[in-house]
Formats: structure tokens, sequence, C-alpha cells
């Protein structure tokens, strides 16, 4: 039971590349567009139950802590085929790959493993929450979810509030490590 929230952790990261491969034909299947978000929500969901559990169960651990992020970080990547539909714009999602990035970059370069902060677990619920909202919002013809595509004004304002979220998280992991010297 103890390596359950790792597992959970990995599971996250073998979701992606089916999922990335899916947005290739999803266009005309509302089926894999519902197949697609189904995933998607079940990797999201992990997010949660890990750290959860592991903290439920005091089996907190490096490579929990290093594997999580990483599978954050992976999950990021299916904004590109949604940047490629033309669903989300370019410039929210560059900040966050930036802000991924850079962060990654910085944590490597600590020496230590520095644990997931507030600011972060906040950029990372918003961007999973406007992940899915964008997979069901995709105009994919007889979708199940076509209620969605109503959303398009709404769902722009949220890039932009996950871009904010993304500036300050990364504001604050990068202060912290700088000022730590870690």
């Amino acid at each position: 039971m103890k390596h359950l929230p790792n597992i959970l952790t990995a599971s996250r990261l073998a979701l992606t590349i089916p999922i990335l491969l899916m947005f290739l034909w999803i266009d005309d299947s509302p089926n894999l567009q519902l197949l697609v978000l189904t995933l998607t929500i079940a990797a999201a969901l992990t997010d949660c139950l890990d750290g959860y559990l592991a903290r439920k169960w005091n089996c907190v651990s490096d490579l929990g802590k290093t594997l999580d992020p990483l599978a954050d970080k992976w999950l990021v990547i299916l904004y590109l085929p949604l940047v490629a539909k033309g669903v989300i714009g370019f410039l929210p999602v560059a900040i966050l790959f930036l802000r991924d990035l850079s962060i990654t970059y910085l944590r490597g370069q600590s020496g230590t493993v520095i644990p997931a902060k507030l600011s972060g677990k906040i950029k990372t619920a918003i961007s999973l929450l406007l992940l899915c909202c964008l997979i069901a919002s995709l105009p994919v013809p007889n979708s199940h979810l076509a209620y969605f595509q109503s959303w398009r004004v709404m769902l722009d304002v949220a890039a932009y509030v996950m871009a904010f979220a993304c500036v300050w998280s990364g504001w604050d992991y990068a202060y912290q490590i700088i000022k730590n010297g870690k």
C-alpha cells in the first residue's frame, strides 16, 4: 500500500502519451472526445489522490516529490494540440511552459528536493481544470459535450487567470529557492 501514491503518479505519466495520440483523431469522433476527457480527468485526479494518500499513510518519499511535478509537466504537454486546434491562445500556454521549465531547472540546480508549494498546487489545479474544460469545448461534430462550446469567452479569460497563476507561482518558487540558496 505504501507504494500506491507513486504508482498513481506513474499512471499519470503513462496516460499522457495515449491521450496525446488520441488528439490526432478527435476532430471527427464525439466518443473519442469523451474518452480523452475521461482519461484526462482520471489523470488529473491522480494528482490529488497521490499526495493525499502519501500524507495520510505517512509514506511521502523523495521519489514521489520528484515524480509528482514531472508528471504534472507531462500533462502540460496536452495543451499543445489545443493550441494547434485554436481552442486556446499561444501566450497563456507559452507562459505555462516557461514557468514549468524555469522552475524545473531551478529545482534541479538547488541540489535538494523542493516540495510542492501552495502556489504551485493552485497553478496546477487551475491548469488541469482548464485543460479538461478546453477538451470538453472542442468543436467536434455531434459532440456529447457541445454545451461547453458556449463557454469560449469564459475559457479565454480562464487561460489568462492560469497565466497569472503561473507567474505568481513561478515567482514564489524562484524567490524561495534563490533566497534560501537552495
